[in-house]
């Protein structure tokens, strides 16, 4: 496992910095479906990305 990589994401739900609105709420959800298929996988960073796409699911308004 890429630590650096875990350390990155880890660093993003623990620190209190200023969010910057960069994606659209359509690329923020392809983004989190993206993030969970390659946390399907057993390769390099499946955790990281796990961890990722969970922090950004519970943060994105319920669809409806």
């Amino acid at each position: 496992m890429d630590d650096r990589l875990l350390g990155l994401v880890d660093g993003v739900v623990d620190m209190d910095e200023p969010r910057l609105p960069l994606l659209t709420l359509r690329e923020a959800r392809a983004a989190v479906e993206l993030l969970q298929l390659l946390a399907a996988r057993d390769g390099e960073g499946a955790y990281a990305a796990r961890h990722l796409a969970g922090s950004l699911a519970r943060r994105l308004p319920a669809e409806g």
